[in-house]
């Protein structure tokens, strides 16, 4: 990650914390204005709230990005070792394939020592 991407990755979430100060003061200003005081409990068959259905909303999407973070994690895990895993078997391969290079010459040069140029004519 280069400088400028740490730089912004570093600065979102205190991008994120000012938008949510900002959403609270706003909410506890309009809860003061409205004048709430106590409330009765909702009747049992009632309809959620727009701003209940809206935080169970949001705290869904909130688990299911923090899921799929993990799930990404596991992933980069699991990449890592498969990685590691191609590295050996590359070092392993390289000398094969070096000696397999080196015996095919050999044998095309013995392919080659019983022939004769031709005479051109």
């Amino acid at each position: 990650m280069t400088d400028d991407q740490q730089g912004a990755s570093a600065a979102l979430p205190q991008l994120v914390q000012e938008f949510t100060g900002q959403l609270r003061k706003a909410t506890d200003m309009l809860h003061g204005l409205a004048g709430f005081g106590g409330r009765l409990p909702p009747p049992a068959d009632a309809l959620p709230l727009p701003g209940a259905l809206s935080a169970t909303q949001m705290s869904s999407i909130a688990g299911s990005i923090a899921a799929q973070r993990r799930s990404i994690e596991a992933l980069k895990s699991q990449l890592s070792s498969f990685d590691e895993q191609l590295a050996a078997l590359e070092q392993i391969l390289g000398p094969l394939a070096e000696w397999s290079r080196t015996w095919a010459e050999f044998e095309q040069r013995l392919l080659n020592m019983g022939r004769r140029p031709q005479a051109e004519g």
